[in-house]
C-alpha cells in the first residue's frame, strides 16, 4: 500500500577528499500521519458540535473555575461577547450575580463532579431575566480535569407552563 516516508540527507565532507558522499536515511511516517490526520479530524468534529450545539456551553478550569471556552449559542442567549467569558471566574460574569451561589455551586461540584439544576434564574446582559437549565460535569481532557457547562434556555416552556396552569384553574372555575 501506500506509505509516507521522510526522506533525510546530508553530504558527507572529508578534508582534502571533498563531497563525494551523501547519507541518506528514509523513516517510513505513515502511522505517525494518519494519527495526527485522525486528531485533527477529531479536533473539527468537536469543535463542530460545540459551536453548533442548540445550548449554551461553558468550558471551565476545573481547579480555578475559570471559563476557558464559550459557544456562539449562550454568547447570544445572554448577549456577552466573548472577550466577556474568557478567562473570567463563573461568579464574575454579569449572568451569575449571585456571588456567594455561584461560589458554592462550583465548590459542590468540585466534590460531586456532577450538578443540575432544572432552573435557574439568570440575566441577560441588559438585565432582563432569563431562566435556563444549568447541567454542569467533569470530565478529563489530556489528563486534566474541565468542566463542562450545559445551558439551555427554559422561559418560553416556563411561560407555557404558567399559561396551561392559569388555563386550567380558569377552566376549574
Amino acid at each position: 500500500g501506500r506509505r509516507i516516508m521522510l526522506l533525510n540527507a546530508r553530504r558527507i565532507y572529508r578534508e582534502g577528499e571533498g563531497t563525494e558522499r551523501i547519507l541518506m536515511a528514509i523513516e517510513d511516517i505513515t502511522e505517525q500521519m494518519e494519527s495526527e490526520q485522525a486528531l485533527k479530524n477529531s479536533e473539527t468534529r468537536y469543535r463542530r458540535l460545540f459551536e453548533t450545539a442548540q445550548d449554551g456551553m461553558l468550558i471551565l478550569e476545573f481547579e480555578t473555575g475559570r471559563i476557558s471556552d464559550v459557544n456562539p449559542v449562550l454568547i447570544e442567549m445572554l448577549d456577552y461577547t466573548y472577550e466577556e467569558f474568557l478567562g473570567k471566574h463563573l461568579w464574575e460574569i454579569g449572568p451569575f450575580r449571585n456571588i456567594e451561589a455561584a461560589k458554592a455551586t462550583f465548590c459542590e461540584l468540585q466534590d460531586k463532579e456532577y450538578v443540575r439544576y432544572d432552573d435557574l434564574p439568570l440575566e441577560r446582559k441588559d438585565g432582563s431575566p432569563i431562566a435556563v437549565e444549568f447541567v454542569s460535569n467533569v470530565y478529563l481532557v489530556n489528563g486534566h480535569k474541565v468542566i463542562q457547562c450545559n445551558i439551555r434556555d427554559i422561559t418560553d416552556r416556563k411561560l407555557i407552563a404558567e399559561a396551561l396552569k392559569e388555563a386550567h384553574i380558569e377552566l376549574e372555575q
